[in-house]
């Protein structure tokens, strides 16, 4: 094989690859509950697929959400911005459907109750509720009290 053909040969092979690329991420359906662990999924499928344009990410992001989530950002659709369309749509996604701070506080000093879940999940609910902003010590206090008399 001569250089020309070789390199026509890689061009084909790069083409085809970008092409497996485009149809291989298949985004799963939007965690409406949890869009930052959704995000963490799809991006590492971006990862894995080598998907950095920008269109495209935005464009699969787009293709995986319903009509529900569409009302959401309705007004980021009509006026997308020109320039980082993907990380514009998904910091509405996540601002708009995402519990403020003071939501989560509130849930985990009120809300949150064992119900028929095992005590170690009711304890990873409110340390994921709490994230950093309450020290171990007192979680583990919140925890305790929600525990019937018999555990």
């Amino acid at each position: 094989m001569n250089r020309s053909s070789e390199s026509r040969s890689h061009e084909n092979v790069s083409a085809e690859s970008s092409e497996i690329n485009r149809v291989a991420v298949k985004p799963p359906p939007f965690w409406r509950n949890k869009p930052n662990l959704w995000f963490f999924q799809l991006e590492a499928q971006f990862d894995i697929a080598n998907i950095t344009q920008d269109q495209t990410k935005y464009n699969i992001v787009l293709s995986a959400l319903d009509e529900h989530i569409l009302d959401f950002i309705e007004d980021i659709l009509s006026n997308s911005p020109t320039e980082n369309k993907y990380i514009a749509l998904k910091f509405a996604l996540l601002s708009r459907l995402t519990d403020s701070e003071e939501a989560k506080l509130k849930k985990l000093l009120g809300d949150l109750q064992l119900g028929d879940c095992h005590p170690s999940n009711l304890l990873r609910q409110m340390k994921s509720l709490a994230g950093s902003k309450i020290s171990e010590e007192f979680l583990k206090t919140l925890w305790y009290k929600r525990l019937p008399q018999q555990v």
